[in-house]
């Protein structure tokens, strides 16, 4: 009769025990599905990239050469497979130094 009562006790503990651990899943899935939704929506796809790019090169900022330069890197990025580097810049070699000093420097002029 003892090991009856115990066996009980030991399930009432249990099913609580099963709830709570439930509940905790469930809540962590759902904050995890928050934050996936919240991070894809702060992704830039490659399009967006290079649509930024485009514009600075519209606004004169970035050369023909340079433009051309940044299209083909995205572009072997998006057709890239997984077995090679992940970074191939071979062709930014490409760039003459008169191209890279015939505009203004990156540095923000102090006031």
């Amino acid at each position: 009769m003892d090991r009856l009562l115990e066996l009980i006790i030991s399930l009432l503990w249990l099913i609580p025990s099963c709830a709570v651990l439930l509940i905790l899943t469930v809540v962590a899935w759902y904050g995890l599905q928050l934050i996936r939704a919240h991070l894809s929506k702060t992704e830039l796809r490659p399009a967006d990239y290079l649509e930024s790019f485009r514009k600075l090169h519209d606004e004169g900022k970035l050369t023909t050469e340079e433009f051309r330069i940044i299209r083909q890197l995205v572009s072997l990025q998006l057709t890239r497979s997984p077995d090679k580097p992940k970074s191939d810049y071979s062709l930014l070699n490409k760039i003459s130094p008169s191209q890279s000093t015939d505009r203004p420097s990156g540095n923000i002029p102090k006031n």
